[in-house]
């Protein structure tokens, strides 16, 4: 085991033995939960698409997205931002999420087990099969979607990256996506669930090739840092782009 991939397992809690056996196991059934996936997104593509139209929800930019596998990296200011990242990246993509988000809400449990969103949590030896999970994804050439601050946050900065996305990423050997949203935590709050009509802004970075960092003495940290220069400086120029009236309404990002 590399000495990077002993720094992923303390930093997660797990057992060693997890990374030396994660995505190296091919299910008979993951072909299928991959149709499955295909199918789900059909259905709720378009039910996100609408949503975006109902917003005032704009493109900025998008650069071509690879081909096959990659991470989807995502800030995170709202509860919107999984719809609007699907919407941006017009791909079928599997989420990952904090396993607490389920039983929160019924309707939203709903929604992450029809999407087949993978449930991690934050620690401990059940980290290993949501790993695994993920990783089979991306082995068998389907896209995953990260938001690596682990939470909703008000304020871009607020919380640190975690390596998650960048392990993933160097694991499976596949790009990193950036992708940045403004304007959601206005559109839906952290301190209120009444939905608003507010302007959403999104960015698609230049894809980040994983394997470049692999002769790296920290290939997971160097990776996970220049994730959050290339989102740093796509939401900072998503928030430029805002006019100021939209600043006296302080109803969050």
């Amino acid at each position: 085991m590399r000495c990077w991939e002993r720094g992923i397992c303390s930093s997660l809690s797990v057992p060693k033995a997890t990374y030396s056996s994660c995505g190296s196991s091919t299910k008979p059934g993951k072909e299928i939960r991959g149709l499955l996936a295909r199918t789900l997104w059909r259905v709720l593509w378009p039910a996100a698409r609408a949503l975006a139209v109902w917003f005032p929800y704009s493109l900025v930019s998008r650069s071509p997205l690879p081909k096959g596998a990659f991470v989807a990296v995502i800030n995170h200011f709202s509860l919107l931002d999984p719809p609007v990242a699907a919407v941006a990246l017009r791909r079928p993509v599997r989420f990952i999420a904090l396993d607490e988000i389920w039983g929160v809400n019924p309707l939203l449990d709903l929604v992450l087990n029809a999407s087949d969103t993978i449930p991690i949590p934050r620690s401990g030896p059940s980290v290993r099969p949501a790993l695994k999970s993920a990783l089979e994804h991306l082995e068998s050439g389907h896209p995953l979607a990260i938001f690596p601050e682990g939470r909703r946050v008000k304020a871009w900065g607020d919380a640190p990256l975690h390596p998650g996305a960048a392990w993933m990423a160097i694991q499976a050997r596949v790009p990193v996506v950036p992708v940045a949203i403004w304007g959601s935590g206005k559109a839906l709050s952290m301190d209120s669930m009444r939905i608003r009509r507010a302007a959403i802004r999104v960015m698609v970075g230049e894809a980040i090739h994983s394997p470049s960092y692999m002769d790296c003495q920290d290939p997971v940290g160097t990776l996970n840092e220049a994730i959050r220069q290339v989102l740093d400086r796509q939401i900072g120029r998503l928030e430029a782009s805002f006019s100021p009236e939209y600043w006296e309404d302080k109803g969050g990002h």
